[in-house]
Parts: C-alpha cells; sequence; structure tokens
C-alpha cells in the first residue's frame, strides 16, 4: 500500500496511507447493496403497486430511482466531508492533493469524470430484472480500475483530473498516534490562543514532527525552521526552544478545543 507525502503551508510534511484496491472494492459494494435496497424499496412500494401506466411508471423510475442513484456519490462525498457509506464503512476519504478537504468544484468534477457513473444508477434495477447484463455493464468500469492499479497514487482517471486522492483513515488506530493530549483543565491556561489559526492538518503535522524528533536529533535545524515560520505567520513572540514551542502549540490547541 503505497504512501503519499502532502506539505503544509508551514512545510510540515504530512503523510496518507492511500487506500488499497481491495478497500475501495468493499466500499463501492456497500454503495452498490445500498442504491439496490433503495431503488427496490422504490419500484416495489411506490412504483408498482398503484397501477400505474407504463409511461407513468418509467417516469417515477427516472424521478425517483435513476436521477438520485446517478446523483448518490457526488452528494454523498459533499455532504458527507469526502465519504460515501461505503467509503465510511471501511475508512476511506477523498482529500484534496493538497491535503484538506476538496472543493465543490474538485467533487463535481470527480463525479462527471467517474465512468462508472455512466452506468451506476441503472445497475441496481438491471441487477434485479436483468441479472445477466450486468456484467457487460461493469465494463465501464475497466478504464478506473486499470488507472488505479497503474498510477502511483492509486487515482481513478477523475481523481487525476480533479486533483483528488482517496486515503485510508484507518491505519492510525491508537490514541496516542493522535493530536489528542492529555490536559488537566483546571490548571491550565492557553499561552498561543492563534493556535486557532492552524488547520487539523497543520496541528497533525507538528504532532508529527515531534514524533520524529524523539527518535532523529537531526532535525532540530528543521524544527527551528517550522517554529519560526509559525511564529511569523501568527505573529506570536515566544522565547520558547522550538520543541518546546511546537509543544506548547499542541496543549494549547487541545485545551481550547475542549472548553
Amino acid at each position: 500500500m503505497s504512501i503519499i507525502t502532502i506539505s503544509t503551508p508551514f512545510n510540515i510534511d504530512l503523510e496518507f496511507r492511500v487506500a488499497s484496491f481491495h478497500k475501495r472494492l468493499l466500499a463501492w459494494f456497500i454503495d452498490f447493496m445500498v442504491l439496490c435496497a433503495y431503488n427496490y424499496v422504490v419500484c416495489k412500494f411506490i412504483i408498482f403497486p398503484f397501477g400505474l401506466s407504463e409511461n407513468m411508471q418509467y417516469a417515477l423510475f427516472i424521478l425517483l430511482a435513476a436521477i438520485p442513484s446517478y446523483l448518490y456519490h457526488f452528494l454523498m462525498e459533499q455532504f458527507l466531508n469526502g465519504q460515501s457509506i461505503g467509503k465510511r464503512a471501511m475508512g476511506l476519504k477523498v482529500v484534496s492533493q493538497a491535503g484538506d478537504e476538496p472543493t465543490v468544484s474538485q467533487y463535481l468534477l470527480r463525479w462527471v469524470l467517474g465512468i462508472g457513473n455512466a452506468v451506476l444508477f441503472i445497475l441496481p434495477f438491471v441487477m434485479i430484472y436483468y441479472p445477466v447484463v450486468t456484467v457487460f455493464l461493469l465494463v465501464f468500469y475497466l478504464p478506473d480500475v486499470l488507472a488505479i492499479g497503474l498510477s502511483r497514487k492509486s487515482q481513478r482517471l477523475a481523481d487525476m483530473a480533479a486533483n483528488t486522492v482517496l486515503i485510508d483513515r484507518k491505519h492510525k488506530t491508537q490514541i496516542e498516534d493522535t493530536i489528542y493530549l492529555e490536559i488537566e483543565e483546571d490548571r491550565y491556561t492557553a499561552l498561543f490562543p492563534q493556535v486557532m489559526k492552524l488547520t487539523d492538518r497543520d496541528i497533525n503535522g507538528i504532532r508529527n514532527l515531534l514524533d520524529v524528533k524523539k527518535q532523529n536529533r537531526d532535525n532540530d535545524i528543521y524544527m527551528a525552521q517550522i517554529a519560526y515560520r509559525i511564529k511569523e505567520v501568527l505573529k506570536i513572540e515566544s522565547d520558547l526552544v522550538p520543541e518546546d514551542f511546537l509543544k506548547q502549540l499542541l496543549k494549547d490547541y487541545n485545551y481550547i478545543t475542549r472548553k
């Protein structure tokens, strides 16, 4: 499973693990089954029971089943912060190659150019009523499968165009691997409230940098550069040594976010 490195505005390198193919496949299958269940309920209990004309049934199918299924991935990723039901179940998430949340235009481009979306909205209906045809429609996913297998960041064609990547959020499972810190709130005072101007990925990068510092004493210069850059951008004056300054930022961030 490949690792990608992204630099924050403070020149802090963050590492993300690219989603593995089997997790992608399972996430897609979960989403597909969700759409199958949705289409079945719509057809079984809304469209067919009332003896409507064939044209009316077709119109209702397009309106209530096909269009929602077609928009499924775009709407889910937009409103669930880069995740669909399947992606959330498998711990996957769409992020921008800049390391932050994708914009609406990135989500839209990713969805429009998703070759599989061209048939996804009819796959549940076809699977229920014409299961043999399903195999032929899955050929539409072949270009994306090849792109995932051949690209360095395991990107679909749509991801390459939208500058997005699908990452695995579950590769860190221990609480000590996160930005969470135990703080005695009754006795604590935040020294640098400006820390809230940093993004979560900046804070996570600081934590990663401090973890590396414990293992490699050759990072003093790099840590000093990061501390200087943060002080410059946030207009902070402090005599703390770089390591203590960064530790203080982490403590202040944890304290303020839990108030």
